[in-house]
Formats: C-alpha cells, structure tokens, sequence
C-alpha cells in the first residue's frame, strides 16, 4: 500500500540553492561582529486595539525610498547601507542574479522574543 502525502503533493517547489561555503568561519564570524552594532530598536505594534512592544529588536537597512510596512502598524524606513552589508548584498547579487534593495534583521533576545 502506497503512502500519501498530500503536503507535498500541494507544497509548491520553490527555488532554493544551498550554498555551505558561502562564507569562511572568520568572515561569519566578523559578520556577526558587525551585525552586533547595527541600530537595532524595539518597534511598537498595534494588535486588536492595543499598543505593544513588538517581542523582538528590529532594524532595517537599503536604498532610499525602500520604506516597509507590516501589521499595519510598524512603518521601518531603511537606513543607509553600512559597508559590511553592502558588500555581502553584492557578494549575493553576484552569485545570484538578485539585485536587493533592502535586508531586514530581526534579534531575538532571549526565548521569550518571538515573530507572531
């Protein structure tokens, strides 16, 4: 008796390439160095009529213009690109083909930060 599974048979295929070697561990590990002094702030949210702190830190960075807006109520305007995310985007671009215009980061403090 064949086995069915009806997840993947509705899961669409997306297009996904895992690159292990992307980068070196001293070049992760000075990414996260720098990654460690971006502008991170806690947002504000609004849910059912209520005004929160959005459970997480958030920061956003891209070109100008590239405003995003989520939930209805958090508005992150981009700051400018610092220098290490500027050239990891065009370490990206140039293997991928992609052109970003923005990279949202979100820090999760301890487990009681979260996404929804």
């Amino acid at each position: 008796m064949q086995q069915l599974n009806l997840f993947a048979e509705l899961a669409p295929v997306l297009p996904v390439t895992y690159y292990p070697d992307f980068l070196s561990l001293e070049q992760a590990n000075s990414l996260y160095q720098d990654c460690l002094k971006l502008e991170w702030q806690q947002n504000q949210i609004r849910i059912a009529g209520k005004t929160m702190p959005v459970p997480r830190l958030e920061c956003i960075y891209g070109d100008a213009g590239c405003d995003y807006l989520y939930s209805n109520s958090v508005f992150l305007k981009p700051l400018t690109w610092t220098d290490a995310l500027s050239k990891l985007r065009d370490r990206i671009t140039a293997l991928t083909g992609y052109k970003f215009r923005i990279v949202i980061g979100n820090q999760y403090r301890s487990g009681q930060d979260s996404i929804g």
